[in-house]
């Protein structure tokens, strides 16, 4: 009896500690997911493509209840110590604070990537005797949730070509956070036949919804894509345009705003089909061998995104558009509201494309934000964030 008495003791005080530990130090009553939680914790989450840090905060907030004398106060609690762009991995300090400034929540986010690479290609190769078979003359689609460098990574096992034959080889490769994925392939190997050509790899981009996602030659569309949520854009030149829901909406306060200021703004060149843009090409590299610098083949246009407009002052691409009224209330404004010069002056080595002043991609007010601060392009920005999950 005696034994079961002090049992029962322990256990209510045991229970006691457990409730005094996940009291807040403030008094209010801390929940994630409806469950109580001290006022600091650890939270472990999968990273998605294109996750920003707004909408990880406004993710959060949508977890989280804070509760003061049986009354919430979650509508007056704020987050602080986030950051602009894009969510990285790794660990993040956030505080969640309420008007006064007060912390409610000190809460550590460790984000992590967990999901393995896809890898698809040709399965089959044919080399001469004697020849190289290496990694690049493997034809490669792959697509990686975080890392969009994952080409940078791929293996190819020993392939033997000192004598006829067929030869097995296994194709991997390994995104930053350590997963794999792999493909078995054979190549034949023929006294009769040339060193095999050198193939084409290429990103396909999957998660179709990220309006921030880099789009170049080597980054793809898949085939026969369209975007499902094109608006008609307003602009004061002829000519109907076209962009998907949230950059149109994004784009009409951008004009408005340039209205305020007595801008005027025509749309040139808007959304574009898979098949226009590739007549558009084709007749560009018909007659310049170098229309790739300043032409996009299609999969590979940003136009076919449907969320980029080039723009004017009359009804014709200038490269002087920059020192324009035009160009200089942009280049002040443009991401503000989410917008950026996508192919800027003096960094064409980057971006594979000569300058575009016209050219101008929507990527949300948090990435256009940072990359304008830190003059960057999408693909010095991409590859910062690359170079910082490696390390």
């Amino acid at each position: 009896m005696r034994k079961g008495i002090i049992a029962a003791l322990a256990g209510i005080v045991l229970v006691l500690v457990v409730l005094f530990a996940l009291r807040s130090t403030t008094g209010v009553e801390i929940r994630l997911d409806g469950s109580v939680i001290s006022d600091t914790y650890e939270e472990t989450m999968e990273y998605t493509q294109g996750m920003t840090y707004d909408a990880l905060e406004e993710q959060l907030l949508s977890r989280v209840q804070f509760i003061e004398d049986g009354t919430d106060i979650t509508a007056e609690v704020r987050v602080r110590g986030s950051q602009e762009g894009l969510v990285s991995l790794g660990t993040h300090e956030l505080e969640f604070v309420r008007s006064d400034d007060s912390v409610l929540l000190h809460l550590r986010v460790v984000i992590t990537d967990t999901t393995p690479p896809t890898l698809q290609g040709t399965a089959s190769y044919t080399a001469g005797t004697g020849t190289s078979f290496k990694a690049e003359n493997l034809d490669l689609q792959v697509y990686d949730n975080y890392d969009i460098y994952v080409l940078d990574s791929v293996q190819l096992s020993e392939v033997d070509t000192s004598r006829p034959g067929t030869q097995q080889a296994t194709v991997t490769i390994s995104d930053q956070s350590g997963n794999t994925a792999s493909m078995d392939i054979e190549v034949f190997v023929r006294d009769d036949a040339e060193e095999a050509p050198i193939g084409t790899q290429v990103f396909i981009q999957e998660e179709l919804d990220d309006l921030t996602l880099l789009l170049n030659a080597t980054h793809q569309l898949p085939d026969g894509w369209e975007p499902t949520d094109l608006e008609s854009v307003t602009h004061d030149g002829e000519g109907t345009h076209y962009l998907r829901k949230e950059a149109a909406d994004a784009w009409q306060k951008l004009y408005e705003a340039a209205k305020e200021a007595d801008i005027s703004i025509n749309v040139v060149s808007s959304f574009r089909t898979q098949s226009y843009q590739e007549n558009l090409f084709n007749s560009y590299l018909a007659v310049d061998p170098d229309a790739a610098t300043y032409s996009a083949a299609p999969r590979t246009s940003e136009h076919e995104l449907g969320l980029t407009l080039d723009i004017s002052y009359d009804h014709e691409l200038h490269d002087d558009l920059q020192t324009s009224a035009l160009g200089r209330w942009m280049s002040e404004n443009s991401y503000r509201y989410g917008w950026i010069v996508r192919y800027p002056q003096g960094k064409e080595d980057v971006t594979q494309y000569i300058y575009e002043p016209w050219h101008y991609r929507y990527v949300g007010v948090p990435l256009a934000t940072y990359l304008h601060a830190n003059d960057l392009t999408l693909e010095e920005y991409y590859a910062q964030r690359s170079e910082e999950a490696s390390r």
